[in-house]
């Protein structure tokens, strides 16, 4: 397990697991969810208390819940992603972290 803390993007949480690697926490007070397994990664931030971010999956409920990113790590078939090391998720983490913030001061 290793701990996140990041009082610039005010986050906070934890990075475990191994296929698939996981990650949960707080941004700005709000539980964020993070998921790699395959060659994939998802991040989900909920504004909505009643809503837990695991249960956001699309584009389309990150824009009404509040925060939603996905993208591709490693090949079709080599699994990368769900070996995927912390320090990568971490970045990963950040940088959407860094990109909900800027998007929340427009």
């Amino acid at each position: 397990m290793h701990q996140i803390e990041n009082a610039e993007l005010n986050l906070s949480g934890k990075i475990y697991g191994v296929s698939p690697v996981q990650a949960e926490g707080t941004v700005n007070g709000f539980l964020f969810y993070f998921r790699a397994r395959y060659d994939e990664w998802t991040f989900a931030i909920s504004e909505h208390a009643e809503i837990d971010p695991v249960d956001i999956q699309l584009p389309e409920s990150g824009k009404q819940y509040g925060y939603f990113a996905v993208g591709k790590y490693g090949t079709e078939f080599d699994y990368k992603a769900s070996y995927m090391e912390f320090d990568v998720a971490l970045d990963i983490i950040q940088r959407c972290c860094a990109e909900y913030q800027q998007g929340k001061r427009l």
